[in-house]
C-alpha cells in the first residue's frame, strides 16, 4: 500500500518511480475552514513533510499536538532556523512555544551535519536529525554554460553574506572583484548588508534581478569564487552557490560553518574563518598566485558537486529517508 504523504513539496513525485507514495499538496492554513481541512488531512495521511518553511512546520506541529499524535508523523526538511532572540519576555515566550511544538516532528532532515545549534537553542534532540546531501541547482543549465576565465573574482548570493569583509580584503588585492547580489531591501531580509561607501576601485557591484542563467554566467566567467558568510550561523548558508560554482569548474573560497564543515571534502574548497579580513586576504592572494592550487581545488570541487546530482537525486534521497522512517515505525 502506498504511503500517504502530505507535503508542500509535491515535486517529490518526480522521483517516486515505484509509486511507493500517494502525495497530496499541503496548503498552509490561515482561515478556520483551512485549519479544519488540515486537521482532517492530518488524520488521513501517514506523514506530513514540510519543506523549508518554519511557520508551516509550527502549524502542522500544533495540529499534531491537538490530535494527541493520532495522525500523520511530522517530518521537517531543510528548516532554516536562526539563533533566536531572547532579549524581551515576548521573545522568550515565543521561543518557549516553538521549542514545545518542535517536540512533535519525528525527524528533521537537513543538508548539513553540524546540528548542535538547533539542539542548543531549540531543544531538538540530536537523534532526530538526518543528513541528506543537497543538489546542484540548475544542473542541466550549468551543463550548457561554457566556463571561461575573464579575470575577476566572483562573490554572490543574498543570505547572510559578509560582503563587507570581502570589500576590506579587496583593498589589499590587485585584482577585479565582482559582487553580484540583489537590492538592499531584499538582502537585508536575508541577513546580509552591503556598504557601498568608499568602495575600492577594483570592486564592482552588480544588482541582480534573480535570473538564474545570468547569475550562473557571472560565475562562469570568474577566475575564482569567494563566498564569505557571517558568523553565528546555526544552519547552512551558501550551499546552492558554492555547489553551482564547483559544478562550473571554479575554485571556491568559503567561510567555515555548518554549510561546509563535515560536508565538503577538504580538497574540494578552501575554507577560512568567518569575518576574518586577514585570513580571507591571505587565502585569495595565495590562490590567485598558485594556478595549480586553483586547478586542483576546482577539479576536486567539480567531482564532488557533480556526484550529488540534481533535483531528482535529492528527491529520491528524501523519499528513501521517509521509507526508512516508516519501516522503523512498523518494527
Amino acid at each position: 500500500m502506498a504511503l500517504r504523504l502530505l507535503t508542500n513539496l509535491p515535486e517529490l513525485s518526480q522521483a517516486d518511480n515505484a509509486n511507493d507514495f500517494s502525495i497530496t499538496s499541503f496548503k498552509s492554513p490561515s482561515r478556520i475552514g483551512e485549519w479544519l481541512a488540515l486537521l482532517k488531512a492530518m488524520k488521513q495521511h501517514d506523514m506530513a513533510l514540510i519543506n523549508c518553511a518554519a511557520p508551516e512546520l509550527i502549524k502542522v506541529s500544533f495540529v499534531r499536538w491537538l490530535l494527541f499524535g493520532r495522525c500523520a508523523q511530522v517530518v521537517s526538511l531543510d528548516t532554516v532556523l536562526p539563533i533566536p532572540k531572547t532579549n524581551t519576555f515576548k521573545q522568550q515566550l515565543k521561543l518557549a512555544v516553538v521549542r514545545w511544538l518542535f517536540k512533535q516532528p519525528t525527524l528533521f532532515i537537513e543538508y548539513f551535519r553540524r546540528t548542535e545549534g538547533y539542539t542548543q537553542h531549540y531543544g531538538i534532540p540530536a537523534e532526530k536529525f538526518s543528513y541528506v546531501p543537497f543538489k546542484v541547482n540548475g544542473l542541466e543549465m550549468i551543463q550548457q554554460i561554457k566556463s571561461t576565465d575573464q579575470g575577476y573574482i566572483f562573490c554572490g548570493g543574498n543570505t547572510r553574506r559578509d560582503f563587507n569583509t570581502l570589500i576590506e580584503a579587496s583593498k589589499h588585492i590587485d585584482y577585479p572583484v565582482r559582487i553580484v547580489t540583489m537590492g538592499d531591501g531584499e538582502i537585508t531580509k536575508h541577513g546580509s548588508a552591503l556598504s557601498t561607501n568608499n568602495l575600492p576601485s577594483n570592486v564592482e557591484i552588480v544588482r541582480h534581478d534573480g535570473d538564474r542563467k545570468s547569475f550562473l554566467e557571472h560565475i562562469a566567467g570568474a577566475t575564482l569564487v569567494v563566498l564569505p558568510v557571517l558568523k553565528g550561523n546555526i544552519s547552512a548558508t551558501g550551499i546552492s552557490v558554492y555547489l553551482s560554482s564547483m559544478a562550473l569548474g571554479k575554485c571556491v573560497i568559503i567561510s567555515s560553518g555548518p554549510a561546509v564543515d563535515d560536508v565538503v571534502p577538504t580538497d574540494a574548497a578552501i575554507t577560512v574563518p568567518p569575518e576574518d579580513i586577514a585570513a580571507l586576504t591571505s587565502a585569495i592572494k595565495t590562490t590567485l598566485n598558485d594556478p595549480n592550487l586553483r586547478e586542483q581545488t576546482a577539479a576536486a570541487g567539480k567531482t564532488y558537486a557533480l556526484s550529488l546530482g540534481g533535483e531528482e537525486n535529492l528527491y529520491l534521497n528524501v523519499l528513501n529517508q521517509l521509507k526508512n522512517l516508516n519501516s522503523a515505525k512498523a518494527e
